[in-house]
């Protein structure tokens, strides 16, 4: 039943469904219109017999009497002519009889036939013995005057009468029948044109809801497609057909959203790969002469001295290693991963921008830094430029004289590092793949370079704005992907 059902979901199910709805309305008025033929056809047959019958009952009267009339006039008249017609009316009223017979369809009309076939049967009993008397007595001239009119006669007229009044009431039935069979008729040819009416609604309600609506709506998700909205998803409804179209059209949409995403993803690649290696070589060349000036005077400084020197050097390097990995970010490579802590990568990072805090007086308040944090495997120098970036965005965001809070927290499952600042928060969420977002936020390329790295790493990067004010940003790492074992 379910797979009926569901044939009609198509077009070609429903245009099927609808040509033999219409071929049944046809077969049932063809019916209809048959049967109501063949009462109409029994009804005139039964009208025609009834009036034949009627008919040859005023023949047989109209004979009857025709005939009495012959007796009399062979009686008193002498005819003798009226002897042949005597007979020639016996035969014709005994052919009425026959047809009469012949006509029947019940017992009472049977009976009612046989009651005229007996009256008259007497009646001729009584007067052929007058037709074929030589001479005939006052008694018998007496009894024909008066007895035959007043008994024999008689019965004879009550025997058609009887069968006037049946005929009568039998065509009274025939009426009324034919009155209630015309109210029927009237009735059921009514019932072909509400059922075509009601399947034109039903027909016209299908059309709406399985063909007009969903084609508007794929018309109008299309038009939103093209607008660029690749995340709309048109509505699978209607027939098979618009369902499959409008998944079609949806899973277009998808890869549409899936090549442009790859499409930005690469002009960023191609705008960075322009990029990053000048500000790798303005920088690198600075450093360069910065160690070397730091290499040479150590030998010579004192023991306070060289101890800041020596500090110079290891920030040098670092900034070294991080310009190395920002080049590696052009060309992925995969991270030369280290065993070590989100603590320990965190401090490094936080070791370089002790100044800015300052130029800020701004307070870094680190928490959770008590805890054992758990040994994972990461890339030092792309993890500790993460960090550095987001440090960085969050210390250009907070307001002079306020806290950045750092969290480290972990789990069986899990670890994690929260930057917190009081700043006015995200205007938008800034993972979207959106460059002008990140020029307006003066975040620069740290908030995509962190993104990749996160996910080379397979963690996650989460901004939102704090209910009491300003924003965070969250690392978090499942200790399945990046345990030491």
């Amino acid at each position: 039943m379910k797979r009926r059902f569901k044939k009609l979901q198509s077009i070609q199910g429903a245009l099927r469904f609808h040509e033999l709805s219409f071929v049944v309305l046809i077969v049932m008025t063809a019916l209809m219109s048959f049967n109501w033929a063949l009462a109409w056809q029994k009804s005139s047959q039964q009208s025609l017999r009834l009036s034949s019958i009627n008919t040859h009952v005023q023949h047989l009267r109209g004979d009857l009497y025709r005939q009495l009339k012959e007796v009399f006039d062979v009686v008193f008249l002498d005819d003798a002519l009226a002897v042949e017609e005597y007979y020639l009316f016996v035969e014709r009223i005994n052919g009425y009889l026959l047809k009469l017979k012949a006509l029947t369809q019940s017992a009472e009309e049977e009976a009612l036939i046989v009651h005229i076939e007996n009256a008259y049967s007497k009646f001729y009993q009584e007067t052929s013995r007058f037709i074929g008397a030589d001479v005939l007595s006052l008694e018998d001239i007496a009894w024909l005057d008066h007895q035959l009119e007043e008994q024999t006669f008689r019965q004879l007229e009550k025997a058609f009468g009887d069968l006037e009044r049946y005929l009568q009431q039998q065509q009274r039935h025939l009426t009324d029948s034919d009155e209630r069979m015309f109210g029927k008729m009237i009735l059921s040819e009514a019932t072909p044109i509400i059922l075509a009416l009601v399947l034109l609604s039903i027909s016209k309600w299908f059309v709406r809801r399985n063909m007009l609506a969903p084609l508007r709506n794929v018309t109008k998700g299309a038009k939103i497609i093209s607008t660029g909205d690749f995340n709309h998803q048109i509505p699978l409804m209607g027939v098979d057909e618009l369902r499959r179209l409008s998944l079609a059209i949806n899973t277009m949409a998808e890869e549409l959203s899936s090549n442009r995403d790859k499409l930005i993803e690469t002009k960023k690649q191609a705008a960075l790969g322009e990029l990053v290696p000048l500000v790798a070589h303005n920088i690198r060349n600075p450093l360069a002469g910065i160690r070397a000036a730091a290499q040479v005077s150590i030998e010579e400084a004192n023991e306070e001295s060289r101890a800041v020197l020596k500090d110079i050097i290891v920030a040098v390097d670092r900034l070294e290693n991080w310009v190395t990995s920002l080049l590696m970010y052009l060309h992925p490579l995969k991270p030369q991963l280290v065993e070590s802590t989100l603590i320990e990568l965190t401090d490094n990072a936080l070791s370089l921008i002790e100044l800015q805090l300052n130029e800020k007086s701004i307070k870094l308040s680190r928490h959770g830094w008590a805890s054992a944090a758990h040994q994972v495997n990461m890339d030092n120098n792309l993890m500790e430029q993460v960090i550095f970036n987001l440090v960085q965005n969050a210390i250009e965001a907070a307001p002079t004289n306020s806290v950045i809070d750092i969290y480290y927290w972990q789990n069986q499952y899990q670890i994690g590092l929260q930057i917190d600042d009081q700043g006015v928060g995200f205007e938008e969420n800034p993972g979207i793949e959106n460059s002008q977002l990140h020029k307006k936020l003066n975040c620069g390329l740290g908030i995509p370079f962190a993104q990749k790295v996160i996910k080379q790493h397979q963690g996650e990067l989460c901004f939102e704005n704090l209910p009491e004010g300003g924003a965070r940003v969250s690392l978090m790492f499942d200790l399945g992907a990046t345990a030491v074992h």
